[in-house]
């Protein structure tokens, strides 16, 4: 399995032709990010400490252009034809999560002599921090992409939204890098059990997009189809 984990990362040595680069390129890669960044980045040589901070980095430059970007697409796409059903499973199953949070954060104890004030206080820290843990665990879709596609959808100021995640990617390659250290030549199985998860994960989204597509296609084809009804018995 080793042999197999080095044969990648040499593969990826060669089309890169630089340890830097490569390891900066593949923490901004979906569901990788600083997980396989900093393992790549010891296995090519790096330090891991270097690796951790590059890697860690590197991933946060998707964080403000999701941020303040991705809902004004989504709301483009869902104006077209073409992509209307696929944005609306897309935006569907990042709200479902956001909500979690926001959900998480209204269970949370209020002392019934807490003003207006210091409730809202309260729901805003609970936010953060529930943000702050779901980019912290260093899992498949739970990154900086996941993180701040979902931020993006939690009712939360950008201002807090970013040091949230920022503070929970770098906890996350933290936890990489020690374990990277701790594991010394069996690093590499970090790869191998990534690669796993990223291939599960990645099924689990098409297959949990895939269902939201039809479902969000066949209500409007029986909401067009109500509508033509009625149209005829006018």
């Amino acid at each position: 399995m080793q042999e197999f984990t080095q044969s990648i990362v040499n593969w990826l040595q060669s089309v890169f032709q630089n340890s830097y680069v490569t390891t900066a390129l593949i923490s901004i890669v979906p569901m990788i990010e600083v997980r396989g960044a900093i393992t790549v980045g010891k296995a090519l040589g790096m330090n891991p400490w270097v690796a951790y901070v590059l890697s860690c980095c590197s991933a946060l430059i998707v964080c403000p252009i999701l941020l303040l970007c991705l809902k004004p697409i989504l709301r483009a796409l869902k104006r077209t034809k073409a992509f209307k059903s696929l944005a609306s499973a897309v935006e569907e199953t990042f709200v479902k999560k956001a909500k979690k949070i926001e959900d998480n954060a209204e269970k949370e104890d209020v002392e019934q002599s807490d003003d207006e004030v210091t409730k809202e206080r309260k729901k805003r820290f609970n936010k953060i921090l529930g943000i702050f843990l779901f980019v912290a665990i260093p899992l498949p879709m739970t990154g900086v992409w996941t993180g701040s596609a979902v931020a993006a959808f939690v009712d939360l100021e950008y201002r807090y939204s970013v040091p949230a995640i920022v503070l929970g990617n770098f906890v996350a390659g933290l936890i990489i890098t020690v374990l990277n250290i701790l594991l010394g030549e069996y690093a590499s199985l970090i790869l191998l059990v990534l690669a796993l998860f990223v291939a599960i994960s990645l099924v689990a989204l098409i297959v949990t997009f895939a269902v939201k597509y039809n479902k969000i296609k066949k209500e409007k084809k029986n909401a067009s189809k109500t509508n033509e009804e009625g149209s005829i018995e006018e």
